[in-house]
């Protein structure tokens, strides 16, 4: 069975059209958004933790964001890409984490694990859903 014409350049539009920040949940959003923060800090070699404090208002919160950003580069089976602070489009990395984000925020652990399936390690699977699920429920 093949695809009509214009089925298949639909489909061929969106792929090519990367995922947008402000179509992401607002909590996914925070998250992408400190994961950025975190990658700034790393370039300049500073500490991420005063800024991931001021933006999410709140210290725990902070804490449990960095080691959700520790546990992804720890697991990440390469090094994980984000988009500039500024930028609408998201990474595929970031397009992935903001699933893990949002999956984790309806405590939909099978998705969660789906969303990651075959790209993270399944070792890694666990670790990734307790640090997600913690800094959502901090930030939330």
């Amino acid at each position: 069975m093949t695809m009509p014409a214009a089925n298949l350049a639909e489909t061929i539009a969106r792929l090519a059209r990367a995922p947008l920040l402000h179509e992401r949940t607002p909590l996914a959003q925070d998250v992408i958004l400190s994961i950025r923060l975190c990658a700034l800090a790393a370039r300049d070699g500073s500490d991420p933790l005063p800024a991931l404090a001021l933006r999410l208002r709140h210290c725990e919160a902070a804490f449990a964001v960095h080691e959700l950003v520790r546990a992804v580069t720890r697991h990440w089976p390469e090094p994980f890409g984000v988009g500039r602070a500024c930028c609408q489009r998201l990474s595929p990395d970031e397009v992935t984490l903001a699933r893990m984000v949002e999956t984790g925020q309806r405590r939909n652990r099978a998705a969660f694990g789906a969303a990651i399936e075959g790209f993270v390690a399944a070792a890694a699977h666990e670790p990734l859903w307790e640090a997600c699920t913690h800094a959502i429920v901090l930030m939330g």
